[in-house]
């Protein structure tokens, strides 16, 4: 998308993940649990590091309240799977999102071009906000 394009419309979503609860599940399910929620590259990149994998997981939470879908396996008939969205990190970059499978159609059967995604943690708190630009 050219970025000169007007913006039309934006779709939110926000979360806050207790970082406790994830060293709980843990410490109950070792890394299934990670496994399941987090794709490759982003568990290469997390390395176990809670503060980094709550961070995910409030982006994939924010994502698919922004997609209006839910997450597959929270209660949502029709969510998307937690692997098909995907926050890459680079050196010290901003994150990014790549959507992959279910998640990549919903965004595309609503419009959403673009995405901008903001991380924040807080003692036991990490919070993320995503904004899915419709042009």
């Amino acid at each position: 998308m050219n970025s000169q394009q007007h913006i039309l419309d934006i779709r939110t979503g926000t979360d806050i993940v207790y970082i406790p609860r994830l060293e709980a599940a843990y410490q109950r399910f070792g890394d299934a649990f990670f496994k399941r929620v987090l794709t490759p590259s982003e568990l290469a990149y997390c390395k176990n590091n809670f503060n980094k994998i709550s961070g995910r997981i409030a982006v994939k939470e924010a994502v698919a309240k922004a997609l209006g879908t839910g997450i597959r396996g929270l209660g949502w008939a029709a969510g998307a799977p937690w692997q098909d969205i995907e926050v890459q990190s680079e050196n010290n970059a901003v994150p990014t999102l790549t959507l992959h499978g279910r998640a990549l159609e919903y965004a595309q059967e609503q419009g959403i071009a673009d995405w901008r995604i903001s991380l924040s943690h807080d003692g036991e708190y990490a919070t993320a906000t995503v904004l899915g630009l419709i042009r």
